[in-house]
């Protein structure tokens, strides 16, 4: 009986030598072997445990095996077993002189603490954390490791194509964001490519980081390879700027970059070719331009402002002027397009004007966040009363509803049209753009596709409110929020004609502005920035440009969603989202507009989800930003951050702990996607033009 036990020990320890050599044999097809699990600690499989593994020292000292040298790295155990392949992430590297602590010193010195190389001649001794399994035979995704780990089993520096296929890196279509990295810095030279799924960008992503820590860089490079993989499922891109950095998208960077993470992840990634402006003209300006040049017609007022956006905004950039006046057309008999040529090639430019003569009420309160529930419902009373009583099927200009409420503030009754018109010429004549004809011509004046004159269309509103009989002080908050609007410069902005008809300028169709980036294949800038230099105010004007930019899209594809025709998908790029989307904070006023605002957003992002449409909020503070954001944000970009901006978003605590060092362009991506929960990388210096206007040149950064 002791002969066949023995007998059958030894044909067990025969059974696992050969499966040790035999695994030791497999691990070398997927990467260098450089240590095995150790004999000499407990190998814990479990939510907090680690592995620790030897590593001999001539491997450790080798050049090749960088794994081994940084905490974060990726090293692969090969289960002995089942020859399944286990993905751990270096936690610790342990290492001693066992000489100096067994205080044996060879004969060389007599002195002290001297120098001794033959100390270090000693196995380090690292630790990991098992995060993925995979059998590398099939075709299975990998899942969370819970296969137990044997002590001796191989341990590997794994070829690129296997730690990507472990991470699940895989290639399907969506943006590039780098290449596999480290806290460190990259890992297998740049050559594993990270990339985040188009259907994953549906999910709305925040990307969170620091003045200079690469926020815009990562963006640019984003789209940038967004636009040089143009297929069927590439979405148009849509970016709210308020800097002016992305209208130089379509111009090459100064010094192309040539690192690793460039020639491997970025690998023919180039500019976009076109670009489509669309930006508020600001009444002063179309003024201006009347004035200048004699012109009346909208599609000459776009020209001229065209020609005068690309002095001011594209010329500096490139040095090269624009020839001529550039071709504008109406498109979808309200869109106003405007075609012309610049260096890099194609450029679209579509003024935006509010028209609100179309909008419903709840859509032109949404302009006016923080409006009162009293002023609201007068409102929309005034404007529904309108069509009714008028028989039109729009509502009336703003300019009418303020006059009537000026009248009724007065104790002006709406029989008296002498003293109606007295009263509005003061507050609504410097509001419409008229050459050669007087307030008391213009009132009496036809409104372009209303089919009543100004006057009518302000009796008809003093009317309705005569009857309403509103409180005074809900009279006094919607005038001035009315006037406010009006005075935005961008809401229905109103010019007369040669005739002296009124003209209200129209607010373009998103589904013109599409169809022009898709012909030529561009990227759509909202630039905010110019209005601003051209004398809009504060921060106001954009923001509601914004919210009516934004809303009117998700119509838009609300509107192709209901008619089951989806179309390309969008991805809205909200740059400086804290200036958009701001905390609760200030007067009570303040926060109910911060609230009306979250409401919207979150509409936005709940129907933008269904419809096909993608938001990428980027932000320097998540304190900043509302809260409903780092809510509605499925993806988290983490790149340079102080910790205490991190508490209020949910990502690993090791992530945390390392944002404040982060490198530059460096980021932690915190997804579902990612089978491990999160991973970092690195973009590379901006494939696309970059200025800094801190330096006054064009610079990398």
């Amino acid at each position: 009986m002791e002969e066949l036990a023995e007998a059958r020990h030894e044909d067990i320890v025969n059974s696992i030598a050969r499966m040790l050599e035999e695994s030791y044999d497999h691990a070398k097809q997927y990467g260098d072997i450089i240590g095995r699990v150790s004999r000499y600690s407990k190998v814990i499989v479990s939510e907090y445990g680690e592995v620790e593994f030897d590593v001999e020292p001539s491997i450790y000292y080798s050049q090749a095996p960088k794994a081994i040298h940084r905490i974060g790295e990726y090293i692969v155990i090969v289960d002995p077993k089942t020859k399944r392949l286990v993905l751990l992430r270096v936690t610790a590297i342990e290492r001693a002189d066992t000489l100096a602590i067994l205080s044996v010193e060879p004969p060389v010195s007599g002195f002290t603490n001297s120098i001794e190389p033959s100390g270090l001649l000693t196995i380090t001794k690292i630790k990991a954390k098992a995060l993925l399994e995979v059998d590398p035979e099939s075709g299975e995704e990998p899942v969370p490791a819970t296969i137990s780990i044997e002590p001796q089993s191989p341990v590997i520096d794994p070829k690129p194509e296997v730690l990507a296929r472990l991470l699940a890196l895989k290639d399907e279509p969506g943006p590039i964001l780098g290449s596999l990295a480290t806290p460190s810095g990259i890992v297998k030279g740049g050559k594993i490519r990270v990339k985040l799924p188009y259907r994953v960008l549906l999910q709305h992503t925040l990307i969170v980081g620091t003045t200079g820590s690469g926020k815009t860089t990562l963006l640019k490079n984003i789209i940038a390879s967004i636009y040089s993989n143009w297929r069927a499922e590439t979405p148009i891109v849509v970016v709210v700027d308020m800097n002016q950095d992305f209208i130089q998208l379509p111009l090459k960077p100064e010094t192309q970059p040539l690192d690793p993470i460039a020639l491997n992840a970025y690998m023919n990634v180039k500019p976009p070719t076109g670009l489509v402006i669309v930006t508020p003209i600001p009444a002063r300006i179309v003024e201006s331009i009347t004035d200048k040049y004699n012109v009346t017609s909208p599609l000459d007022i776009a020209s001229h402002a065209m020609k005068i956006y690309y002095e001011d905004s594209i010329q500096p950039l490139t040095q090269v002027n624009m020839r001529g006046l550039p071709t504008c057309k109406v498109r979808d008999h309200r869109s106003i397009v405007c075609e012309g040529k610049a260096p890099w090639g194609s450029i679209v430019f579509i003024p935006y004007f509010i028209n609100t003569l179309r909008l419903d009420s709840d859509k032109l309160a949404s302009l006016m966040p923080g409006l009162t529930e009293a002023a609201r419902d007068l409102l929309n009373s005034i404007r529904k009363g309108f069509i009714k009583e008028s028989d039109a099927n729009i509502y009336p200009p703003i300019h009418a509803i303020i006059a009537s409420l000026k009248a009724y503030s007065e104790g002006i009754e709406s029989k008296y049209l002498e003293k109606i018109i007295k009263s509005s010429k003061d507050i609504v004549a410097s509001k419409i753009i008229a050459k050669g004809f007087n307030y008391e011509s213009i009132i009496v004046s036809e409104i372009e596709n209303l089919g009543h004159t100004l006057l009518e269309a302000i009796k008809w509103c003093l009317e309705i409110i005569e009857y309403k009989s509103p409180h005074g002080e809900t009279v006094k908050a919607l005038y001035r929020r009315l006037l406010s609007l009006l005075d935005s410069e961008i809401v229905d902005v109103a010019i007369t004609d040669k005739t002296g008809r009124i003209n209200i300028l129209e607010e373009p169709k998103w589904e013109s502005i599409i169809t022009e980036a898709e012909n030529i294949q561009a990227p759509i800038v909202l630039d905010l920035k110019w209005p601003i230099d051209k004398g809009l105010g504060g921060l106001e004007e954009p923001r509601m440009a914004a919210y009516r930019m934004l809303q009117s899209l998700i119509e838009w594809k609300h509107s192709l969603w209901a008619k089951r025709s989806i179309g390309r998908s969008i991805l809205v790029v909200i740059d400086e989202a804290h200036q958009f989307f701001p905390q609760e904070r200030g007067a009570r006023e303040e926060q109910e507009a911060s609230r009306q605002i979250a409401t919207m957003i979150s509409r936005l992002a709940r129907i933008g989800r269904a419809r096909g449409v993608g938001l990428i909020f980027s932000t320097h503070s998540p304190r900043d930003v509302h809260d409903i954001i780092l809510q509605l944000a499925n993806t988290k970009i983490i790149l340079r951050t102080e910790s205490h901006h991190l508490e209020r978003i949910n990502v690993p605590g090791e992530v945390r702990e390392v944002a404040p060092r982060l490198p530059d362009r460096l980021a932690a991506v915190v997804s579902h996607v990612f089978r491990g929960g999160y991973i970092y990388t690195q973009t590379t210096t901006p494939l696309t033009a970059h200025y800094d206007i801190s330096y006054q040149l064009f610079k990398i950064t």
